[in-house]
């Protein structure tokens, strides 16, 4: 089983410390694990040309990291995102990624991707109310429903004003490994 994490954050803070304990968790129970810092790869925005919904072509025009990327999702049994808030949304490298998953949909929206992988998605903010996390959970399992993934669980913390600040929350890192753990399930 492969399990693939993918680090939205610009630097190495509460996230993706979420992120890599739930990467801990999945590798605890036998998964071999990767994780990937988006922000550390040269992907560009989407530009709506249309290219990948041409005949005959079945990938992006734009040929940066995103191509190995698309690769490593492919090939994942199961892929955890991890991004801080910015005033009650995701951060903008986690929408380059979703509006570059467009890619891998057919014309008719059928998935060029693999389905039946499982995700998990963490999120951690310096302020905000739990809604705003739990929308943007419920966001990240309907862009997984088009391409037949199952969400297997959100994880937040609030309240992190600092980089480090989750590692003052033993008790969310533990979730975090058990959240890990459930996607080898």
């Amino acid at each position: 089983m492969k399990v693939l994490g993918i680090s939205f954050s610009y630097r190495h803070g509460n996230s993706q410390a979420l992120v890599e304990h739930i990467l801990k968790g999945a590798k605890d129970a036998g998964a071999e694990t990767e994780l990937v810092r988006f922000c550390d790869l040269e992907v560009k925005n989407c530009k709506g040309c249309g290219f990948c919904k041409s005949p005959g072509k079945d990938t992006c025009s734009i040929k940066d990291d995103m191509a190995d990327l698309y690769k490593k999702v492919n090939d994942a049994d199961a892929v955890v995102f991890g991004m801080p808030v910015y005033f009650g949304r995701m951060n903008a490298p986690a929408y380059t990624f979703i509006d570059r998953l467009y890619a891998m949909l057919n014309p008719d929206f059928s998935p060029r991707l693999s389905g039946g992988k499982k995700t998990a998605v963490a999120v951690t903010c310096g302020t905000g109310p739990a809604e705003d996390m739990e929308k943007i959970g419920a966001y990240i399992s309907a862009i997984g429903g088009f391409f037949g993934w199952e969400s297997k669980g959100l994880i937040y913390e609030r309240n992190l004003l600092e980089k480090d600040a989750i590692q003052k929350c033993p008790d969310k890192l533990k979730e975090a490994e058990k959240l890990g753990k459930s996607l080898t399930e």
